[in-house]
């Protein structure tokens, strides 16, 4: 091989691999994820709510702390396996006989050997912050199967109650629900800085350790070696990419 070929096939090796690890720290930072913004408390006793259909609702009043995407459900499909049922989650502004303000499309839940499948329900907008909501689960009356959600008896939700027809449940009922907000590393960090100081502290610190041990991998790497990589300051900036990843996600996503 030529000199001037293998100088031209390095040159255009380190562009593709700057490029992509240049995308990495991109999307890390920028791909919108589901964050949870409520905990769901799994010591609680967990119970089976239903069977519900369009002649019995189920619903949940609730408080939004901040604005929310998303609403995720445990719902189990009483048929053999594969079955399937579609579901719709609508919100109504305090109480079941409040206007309705926002609609999920229909969501299919199928029959799986898990007791429950955790169902998410999008709404067309983001809800905002600071109003209190009833969610109802519509079911068509066209289904054929048997629809279970998951309650618990933990008190999740002091704010709210368990409904069924509109009607409260026992003392301390709450569906077992998670609300979610679609949001990118980027965006969500300015909430955990005001929610959980010490844990950014503590990742962004990791981040930059990494980062700089990295650099010196980098630039410690054989001449040779270096000549078919991007400069050591960019290839230095993979690991921490998917460090950064992997320490919000399982901090905040997880846990």
């Amino acid at each position: 091989m030529s000199w001037p070929t293998l100088v031209a096939r390095q040159a255009v090796t380190g562009a593709v691999l700057t490029v992509a690890v240049l995308g990495l720290w991109c999307a890390v930072l920028g791909i919108p994820v589901e964050w949870p913004l409520n905990a769901y408390r799994n010591e609680h006793a967990v119970f089976r709510l239903g069977p519900v259909s369009a002649d019995v609702l189920p619903g949940q009043t609730f408080g939004a702390a901040e604005p929310f995407d998303l609403i995720a459900v445990p719902v189990k499909v009483g048929g053999p396996l594969g079955s399937a049922a579609d579901l719709r989650a609508r919100l109504r502004a305090e109480s079941p006989r409040g206007a309705v303000v926002a609609e999920s499309a229909l969501t299919r839940a199928v029959s799986t050997a898990h007791s429950f499948q955790v169902i998410h329900f999008p709404f067309p907008e983001s809800l905002p912050a600071g109003e209190q909501y009833y969610v109802e689960f519509d079911v068509p009356r066209e289904s054929s199967w048997p629809i279970y959600l998951a309650a618990t008896q933990g008190d999740q939700a002091p704010s709210g109650e368990l409904l069924m027809q509109g009607n409260p449940t026992f003392a301390g009922e709450d569906l077992a629900y998670q609300l979610l907000r679609r949001q990118s590393i980027r965006e969500r960090l300015p909430t955990w800085w005001g929610d959980s100081r010490g844990a950014v502290i503590v990742g962004l610190a990791l981040v930059v350790l990494l980062q700089l041990a990295s650099w010196a991998a980098a630039a410690g790497l054989p001449t040779h070696v270096r000549h078919w990589l991007p400069h050591y300051l960019v290839l230095g900036l993979a690991p921490p990419a998917l460090l950064a990843a992997a320490y919000f996600a399982l901090f905040f996503l997880v846990l």
